[in-house]
């Protein structure tokens, strides 16, 4: 039981106690009791007239005895006490040691936290700068991708837009050379036709003016520029590849120099003979 102990170490100091304070009254009650005694054997005169030395010897036998009892039953319970204020001691010695190094531990255990905590940030900092740089280069294979998008989707738009400057050059030099015997005509480069057809055009609207036009001429440019126009919506206003650098270009000017033809007569009947050259 968890009382046992406790309850018999009380029994046990309570039982000493009570012996104690019994000494102390016989010894307190001793002198007492012999001195009546020794008034009843002998007449109070008697001990009167005894001699100082003599009184002093009988008086010393009466209470030395009880004095060194008194002082034994002191000192063993002044010992008593020590040895229990010396244990209490012992046993708070061991609780403090116990509370140190408890203390001890925990503050280990916290700096083996915080090290981890350090490590987990110095962990989570690195997979943030390596999402940042692979984001980075995303973006950047992100812009490539278009770069590379747009500039196939121009080569495509370069093959639409050739194939009518082929038209409008057909239709202003013809198939064949002039004359009975004509030949052939060749068709220039892909990569020149922009520049021949530009030179073909007047730079100013009043010289356009002055002119007259094929209708199949200014449908096959109606064509270019919507061609040109439709790709145009696709390109972005900033960026290495920018609708100004484009605008640059020869297909730019050439787009800018078309708009100044007339626009078609749809009422005007073309003889069908001459549509093959568009």
């Amino acid at each position: 039981m968890p009382w046992s102990g406790g309850s018999h170490g009380f029994t046990l100091r309570m039982m000493g106690r009570a012996a104690a304070w019994g000494f102390a009254l016989l010894a307190g009650l001793f002198p007492l009791a012999a001195l009546a005694l020794l008034i009843r054997l002998q007449a109070p005169e008697a001990l009167l007239t005894l001699p100082p030395a003599d009184l002093a010897i009988l008086m010393t036998g009466l209470f030395l005895p009880p004095c060194l009892m008194l002082l034994i039953l002191a000192w063993l319970a002044q010992r008593k006490e020590l040895a229990a204020l010396n244990t209490a001691l012992l046993h708070q010695a061991a609780a403090f040691e116990a509370s140190r190094l408890a203390a001890e531990a925990l503050t280990e255990e916290r700096r083996t936290q915080t090290a981890l905590l350090q490590e987990q940030v110095s962990l989570t900092v690195s997979a943030l700068a390596v999402g940042q740089r692979q984001v980075e280069a995303l973006q950047t294979l992100s812009g490539e991708t278009r770069l590379q998008r747009l500039v196939a989707e121009w080569n495509i738009t370069v093959a639409e837009l050739g194939g009518i400057l082929a038209a409008m050059w057909r239709l202003e030099h013809g198939w064949k050379t002039p004359g009975p015997g004509g030949q052939d005509l060749p068709l220039p480069p892909i990569e020149e036709l922009p520049l021949r057809i530009l030179r073909l055009l007047p730079p100013t609207a009043q010289e356009m003016a002055q002119y007259e036009v094929d209708e199949r001429f200014v449908r096959q440019a109606a064509r270019y520029r919507a061609t040109f126009r439709a790709f145009l919506d696709r390109v972005p206003d900033t960026g290495p590849l920018s609708r100004s650098l484009f605008r640059d270009m020869v297909y730019g000017r050439l787009d800018a120099r078309l708009a100044t033809l007339p626009r078609p007569d749809h009422s005007q009947v073309i003889d069908p003979a001459t549509l093959a050259a568009e």
